[in-house]
């Protein structure tokens, strides 16, 4: 039969088409939360969830964990039904969908009727479908809302030590921690780019002094409740995840991350995905961080 792609609308609904998932359903659209909470990919087989985790909901400011997540879930469905988010109207939005259809390499394209979408050049064409219209904007996010509160409730807490993972998505861990005379939050070096975290503001004679001494050429400061609130989600060495949460504060000095998540504890992490959407403790969403810029 072949896989069958849906490319999402706001205006429509794939939800009737959902339950037609022959050898199981695979939905990319990180803003959905009709299986679990939102910022993953989802895979379901037999009733049975797998997932992946987005971090964000947006896919293009997440587009690796997005190419990933569209090859780890539907290696081994090659009839499933795959939903696409929505490709927004900008032209990287619509050359990142393209290519994750190309990825998938479908014997179908769906787009729903009315939609226009039919009209961009989706590898082998797309075929128009009569849709119902989809749920109001604020129903959605009540929905997400009351995901992220059904997450919190079964969720308890980790302290992560930066030290001993490997962290994925963000600035944060990717150089070589170092010590700076003065300064009492983290540190650490990566090409020409010295990144502290803490909640000092440093004087242009200190951060003269730290660029020289870890011959570096920019600094970055990024302070410590910039990260609280961010998902995140637990991984074992080869990337699978297994506990999906949000970090409540990052101590700087200690290097660690005190997470709730649906993690068992002890948890072994071995990768902690960092996500750029924050969560309020409430439930609610309060915007996203620039790729990269934590």
């Amino acid at each position: 039969m072949g896989r069958t792609v849906l490319i999402g609308s706001p205006a429509w609904s794939w939800r009737e088409w959902e339950h037609d998932g022959g050898s199981g359903l695979v939905c990319l659209d990180p803003l959905s939360a009709d299986h679990g909470p939102a910022c993953r990919a989802v895979a379901i087989v037999d009733g049975r969830p797998a997932w992946s985790f987005i971090g964000s909901l947006d896919p293009v400011r997440q587009p690796v964990r997005t190419m990933e997540a569209a090859v780890s879930l539907t290696s081994a469905l090659p009839d499933a039904i795959v939903e696409l988010p929505c490709p927004r109207e900008t032209p990287l939005a619509r050359q990142f969908a393209m290519a994750v259809c190309r990825i998938l390499r479908p014997e179908r394209i769906l787009v729903p009727l009315g939609s226009g979408l039919e009209a961009l050049g989706w590898p082998i064409g797309a075929e128009t479908v009569v849709c119902p219209p989809a749920l109001p904007q604020m129903v959605c996010e009540a929905q997400r809302r009351a995901r992220w509160i059904e997450m919190a409730d079964h969720s308890v807490e980790h302290a992560v030590d930066v030290a001993s993972v490997q962290v994925d998505g963000a600035r944060l861990g990717s150089g070589r921690r170092i010590d700076l005379e003065g300064w009492d939050g983290w540190a650490e070096h990566l090409g020409p780019v010295l990144m502290i975290v803490g909640d000092l503001e440093p004087s242009p004679k200190e951060v003269a002094r730290w660029l020289d001494h870890a011959h570096a050429q920019k600094l970055v400061h990024v302070r410590a409740q910039e990260y609280e609130g961010l998902v995140c989600s637990f991984a074992g060495q080869e990337g699978e995840d297994f506990g999906i949460g949000s970090v409540v504060r990052f101590r700087a000095a200690d290097g660690v991350f005190d997470v709730r998540s649906t993690a068992v504890a002890p948890a072994p992490v071995r990768i902690l995905k960092l996500g750029s959407l924050h969560l309020l403790p409430n439930g609610r969403e309060a915007g996203e961080s620039k790729p990269w810029s934590l």
